[in-house]
């Protein structure tokens, strides 16, 4: 009977002996096991073999990813003002030893390392490089903290800033700062335009202009062309006729008076200085070709009129119209 309750107990105590060596561990957790309270190893997912009594399982963790929220901070920026900045911070553990014997309590060192390195970030930057460089913030915050968990057996994967609050007088400041530089480059571009808009005018006017000039150049070449040729077919026409010398001298003198008569009717004051050898023989000569018979009433008619050709004149070649000079004609202007 004795012998039957000792078996029953040893195996009973065999039992639980046995059950209690075997730890299972689940899937994304690790375990450390203490021997006297001094490490003896780390257990793994699946199944593990302690000594009962022996060792003891201290601290089990999780080596899935973890999210860490740091609440809103106090920063001030290099320059000179308060602002309030959230973060948060994904992190792993990849060595329990070292997590569990290195640092006292992770998740508060990783709050302080956080929120220290955000602090010094934002005060070496200026406004409005915080606001527009979150991203770029961000990685030196996860450079930094990296270097300082390295021993941790922790790995730090990404930081996020939160919300960054700023002073309402302080937003009011920067929209009138930038309603400015809006009206800023809106007149900038308006003076561009209208710059644009008076090189184009001014361009298109001088091209307008060359091309007026040509075309009066070309005109005026044309008119002293073509008088050229009337000289040259007048002269002909007077060289040719006995009495053509006589003509020439007669529409001299007629010209000399009417532009002494012109000069005379104008309001102004004026001297006119004349030779005086020359007024009487320019006198004579239109008296003898007019045979003494100018009156005032012919003398104020129109050159060319009927009554206004002395007999001398009006046997000469008439001198018809004439097109403008060809190009030949233009070339040999002597053989017409």
């Amino acid at each position: 009977m004795g012998v039957t309750v000792f078996s029953i107990v040893f195996a009973l105590l065999s039992g639980t002996y046995i059950y209690r060596s075997f730890k299972i561990i689940k899937e994304g957790e690790v375990a450390l096991v203490e021997r006297f309270g001094k490490y003896q190893k780390t257990l793994e997912p699946g199944i593990n073999i302690v000594l009962p009594i022996l060792d003891s399982v201290s601290l089990t963790k999780s080596t899935r990813e973890q999210l860490l929220e740091l609440p809103p901070q106090p920063c001030m920026t290099s320059d000179n003002v308060s602002v309030s900045v959230s973060g948060s911070i994904n992190w792993q553990i990849k060595d329990l030893q070292k997590a569990r014997y290195k640092i006292e309590n992770v998740d508060q060192s990783l709050k302080v390392s956080l929120s220290t390195q955000l602090q010094t970030q934002i005060g070496r930057r200026e406004l409005d490089s915080i606001i527009g460089g979150q991203e770029r913030i961000s990685d030196d915050i996860l450079k930094a903290i990296a270097s300082d968990t390295k021993d941790w057996g922790i790995s730090v994967f990404r930081v996020r800033l939160g919300e960054i609050t700023i002073p309402p007088s302080v937003l009011l400041s920067m929209e009138k700062q930038k309603a400015a530089e809006i009206e800023k480059k809106a007149m900038i571009s308006r003076a561009e335009g209208e710059k644009a808009s008076e090189i184009a005018k001014a361009q298109a006017e001088a091209s307008s202009n060359r091309v007026i000039a040509e075309s009066e150049r070309q005109v005026h070449l044309e008119q002293i062309e073509a008088m050229a040729l009337s000289i040259e077919r007048i002269a002909e026409a007077i060289a040719n006729h006995p009495h053509g010398q006589e003509a020439v001298q007669y529409l001299l003198a007629q010209k000399y008076l009417e532009m002494g008569q012109a000069i005379g009717q104008s309001p102004s004051s004026k001297v006119l200085f004349m030779d005086p050898q020359s007024i009487p023989g320019a006198i004579q000569s239109l008296l003898a070709m007019s045979d003494g018979k100018i009156d005032e009433a012919i003398a104020k008619q129109p050159f060319g009129a009927s009554s206004n050709i002395p007999p001398l004149l009006r046997n000469l070649p008439e001198v018809k119209p004439f097109d403008p000079p060809s190009d030949k004609e233009k070339a040999n202007p002597t053989n017409n």
